[in-house]
């Protein structure tokens, strides 16, 4: 793993984990806060219910009051007169009175005549509760509730139901009435979405302050890969402006000391050998031997020569970029056979050395690979000036680059471009429609030569 990536996840990972456990501790707090709620709601609308219900039951003890105490025309008159006022009193849609004698059989039923006259002592609801029995011993225990599901009139549906009953003792009669309370799961339903609601509008805040900050941090990240590849770039492109520099300098010292030193050595031992060939005359095998010494001394001469120039050529610091690369193009004809044609402009003062021996390293590169790889017969260099820039072609007649067209090219192509990009030149690499590859390079000239020029 690069430092970089460490970088990264030492970064976000952290802002990730922080999201991650603020997002689930507020999920979990707002579960446990719409329970509360909810619970809380619940029990707020049970409680209302049943007082509303005892405000039922007591108005109707009130409507009933002085015939059940008093009895008048007698007891079944009483009752029978009860039982119509009972039948009668209803409230709201769905809300009505029922009696019940404590063997479990039905007197009242406004809702469900059927039920009139039937023993309903066994049954059970839905939940397999036994309603009548239940209401029937909540009464005979002072009066209480009872929860229960029962048939709801106006929707037909069962619904939950909370029930109440108190004992009517004299006359052995079960009173009772009731709220349906499937309106409290719909309040509760509705609170619970709102909650659900507003935690998904928290946790996608979370998420996008999330999002923003990795975002952030990402950017900064990428910017300070940037700043320090940028940086290092720079770094390395003056360190491998440096070493082409030092590389140069070198070359020039060897050249001079193979030039200066190396070579003369070398013709003044050629002479001494001239003088041991002129003096032999009367001992052939020693004028053979001399022969051959001078044919080997020749031979190193020109050799120490040729390595002399292309370490770096004389033509470029006495005669220019241009002369030299005629002076190039001549020498690789000679020793390929391949044609060159040059046609170089003089640029005079408006390159810095520098730039005029990374143009010549260029094209020499170049010969050396239309020689090792491109199979032509012909190569074309051109150095056009401008006023502001310069523009170096050189082309080929071979095979061409293979496809796809490479993106960095090899080390020696690397090399051109960095000696280029270092005169804040540009080299590309082309393949020529007609056969063959080009290679491109465009260089600003020397501001200062070129205003006075």
């Amino acid at each position: 793993m690069t430092f970089k990536t460490k970088l990264a996840l030492i970064t976000i990972l952290p802002l990730v984990a922080v999201s991650l456990l603020i997002g689930g501790a507020t999920y979990y707090q707002s579960l446990q806060l719409i329970d509360a709620e909810t619970q809380s709601v619940q029990n707020r609308i049970l409680a209302a219910k049943r007082q509303e219900i005892r405000n039922y039951v007591s108005l109707a003890l009130t409507s009933i009051e002085q015939i059940y105490r008093d009895e008048p025309g007698g007891r079944e008159a009483a009752q029978r007169e009860v039982k119509d006022i009972l039948h009668n009193l209803t409230f709201d849609y769905d809300g009505y009175f029922f009696v019940y004698t404590l063997d479990g059989t039905n007197v009242v039923h406004p809702k469900l005549p059927q039920l009139v006259g039937e023993n309903w002592w066994d049954l059970q609801d839905d939940n397999g509760d036994y309603v009548i029995r239940n209401l029937i011993a909540q009464a005979q225990g002072g009066g209480g509730f009872h929860q229960y599901v029962w048939h709801k009139p106006s929707t037909g549906s069962i619904e939950e139901k909370l029930g109440y009953a108190i004992l009517l003792d004299k006359w052995g009669w079960m009173l009772g009435t009731g709220l349906y309370t499937d309106d409290i799961s719909k309040e509760v339903a509705a609170i619970r979405a709102d909650f659900a609601r507003s935690i998904r509008q928290t946790l996608f805040v979370i998420f996008m302050i999330t999002l923003t900050a990795i975002v952030v941090a990402g950017t900064m990240i990428a910017w300070v890969r940037f700043s320090e590849q940028r940086f290092a770039d720079t770094r390395l492109k003056e360190l491998t402006n440096r070493i082409f520099q030092v590389q140069e300098q070198e070359r020039k010292r060897v050249s001079t000391e193979l030039h200066d030193s190396i070579s003369q050595l070398l013709v003044s031992v050629r002479y001494g050998v001239e003088l041991i060939h002129s003096e032999a005359d009367k001992d052939v095998e020693l004028q053979a031997h001399a022969a051959k010494c001078l044919k080997t001394l020749d031979g190193t001469i020109g050799e120490v020569r040729r390595i002399s120039r292309d370490l770096r050529p004389s033509v470029l610091d006495d005669m220019g970029l241009a002369s030299a690369l005629v002076s190039l193009g001549k020498e690789f004809q000679t020793q390929s056979g391949i044609t060159v044609n040059v046609d170089a402009e003089k640029c005079r003062t408006r390159l810095s050395e520098g730039a005029k021996t990374a143009l010549y390293r260029v094209v020499q590169e170049c010969m050396t690979n239309v020689a090792r790889h491109a199979q032509a017969n012909e190569v074309d260099i051109s150095l056009k000036i401008g006023t502001h820039s310069l523009t170096l072609l050189v082309e080929d007649n071979g095979v061409g680059l293979p496809k796809p067209l490479p993106k960095t090219g090899g080390l020696g192509f690397r090399n051109m471009r960095e000696r280029i990009e270092t005169y804040r030149g540009r080299l590309t690499l082309n393949r020529r429609g007609s056969g063959g590859t080009q290679i491109k390079v465009q260089m600003p000239l020397d501001n200062v030569d070129a205003k006075a020029a």
